[in-house]
């Protein structure tokens, strides 16, 4: 029986996703995405119309992917804010030194188109993308950390929305590091930096 083209479609994607994360989306040919995707020229520009709206899709697979693990760890109501922040560190870190040791692409599509496509109005629409999940993020990351300060958990000699920032930051540099081979060794360092910043001063106490 022939698979259902639904999961022919996400295997496609996930291919092809893994491929614009390697090299990014100019420096990858239809020939690479025909190799990495197992499809002929023909067929890969009848389902997807062109590679950019092939890679479009891409990126919206995996901004939704990854925006649904954050909410699944931030949201997880039986840890504390820590707690959560800590386990959301350390599965990003996870992630990336799996990426390394199965050969896998490293770091972050998000970011890495970013920094291909900022400045190329023929790509606003990705980029604008990529802000909307931003946004969602860090609104996301906010509202717990808001309710950790009510706790006591969290400083508040900072905003929610500023540690929330923060806490993004310390995210995509613990996938941007890991092109470099930096996060492996440090990623508990990077971790523990980031957790120390959240605490409460004594003074706050």
């Amino acid at each position: 029986m022939a698979r259902p083209r639904s999961f022919e479609h996400e295997q496609v994607i996930d291919a092809a996703m893994g491929q614009f994360q390697r090299s990014g989306l100019h420096a990858t040919s239809a020939e690479d995405l025909c190799r990495a995707t197992g499809l002929g020229r023909s067929s890969l520009y009848n389902t997807f119309g062109s590679k950019d709206e092939l890679f479009a899709q891409c990126l919206d697979a995996y901004l939704n992917r990854t925006l649904a693990r954050t909410e699944e760890i931030v949201g997880d109501t039986t840890q504390g804010t820590l707690d959560r922040i800590e386990t959301l560190l350390h599965r990003v870190a996870a992630e990336e030194s799996e990426r390394a040791a199965s050969g896998a692409p490293l770091g972050c599509l998000a970011v890495n188109t970013v920094t291909e496509l900022a400045d190329d109005p023929a790509y606003e629409s990705s980029v604008e993308r990529i802000g909307r999940d931003t946004a969602a993020r860090l609104e996301l990351l906010s509202a717990v950390l808001r309710a950790g300060q009510a706790a006591g958990e969290i400083t508040t000699s900072i905003s929610a929305e500023g540690l929330a920032a923060f806490v993004n930051s310390a995210v995509a540099g613990l996938r941007v590091s890991s092109q470099g081979r930096v996060a492996g060794p440090w990623s508990r360092d990077i971790i523990a930096a980031t957790l120390r910043g959240l605490r409460p001063q004594p003074l706050e106490g």
